[in-house]
């Protein structure tokens, strides 16, 4: 794009920058920084290099400003992050730039986020390596740092402890049930929350014990 800037707009916003009208339609963006080092004013000939710098810098602003709201919602992968960007619309190429920034300055942190995601789980809502591990995978983390994460944290906590607590209330729950059913739902439940074969079937013999005493 090349043209003449006909109009130079201020928006509002947390973050204000300047909408640049050129031959009369709105053609980017710019931080206002950027608009007095470039000297761009009302008539200011755009020639055709300059245009698509500005409008590359407009696309990087976009994202990072897309970028930014995201992690404000919840921690995300750079894997994720790239994900939802894409989705958005913007290119592969700034995407990757965007993020790349962010990861430098530690807003986007993936041995931070999947350590989180895993202390989360253990604390409030009890599940085991298989579980944790799909999880991590689906938002996006590499194989190798899950399984350094899982590792970890499965050295750190008992999966036999986090299966005691992921039962304890449904077994109570589930106390008048016909025995073999009741067994069967723990059972189900369990594996669905990802607990090994092992540990599943020790907890049930546990809970099949104190029904007994």
């Amino acid at each position: 794009m090349s043209g003449t800037i006909t109009e130079i707009r201020k928006n509002g916003g947390d973050t204000p920058r300047l909408t640049v009208f050129v031959d009369g339609s709105e053609a980017f963006t710019v931080s206002e920084e950027v608009a007095r080092e470039l000297g761009l004013c009302v008539g200011h000939e755009l020639a055709p290099s300059a245009a698509e710098h500005l409008e590359a810098d407009d696309e990087r602003a976009k994202t990072r400003e897309v970028a930014l709201r995201l992690l404000a919602v919840r921690a995300r992968s750079e894997g994720e992050l790239v994900d939802r960007l894409r989705r958005k619309g913007f290119s592969e190429e700034v995407t990757a730039v965007v993020v790349s920034a962010l990861a430098e300055v530690g807003l986007v942190d993936d041995a931070a986020f999947a350590r989180a995601w895993a202390e989360e789980k253990v604390r409030l809502r009890p599940i085991g390596p298989r579980r944790l591990t799909s999880e991590l995978l689906s938002k996006r983390v590499s194989r190798d740092l899950v399984d350094l994460v899982v590792d970890e944290t499965f050295r750190e906590h008992s999966e036999l402890e986090l299966a005691r607590r992921a039962v304890e209330k449904k077994a109570r729950v589930s106390g008048g049930a016909d025995a073999k059913k009741r067994r069967a739902r723990l059972h189900s439940f369990l594996i669905r929350r990802g607990f090994s074969y092992e540990v599943v079937s020790t907890v049930l013999r546990e809970i099949e014990g104190d029904a007994n005493a």
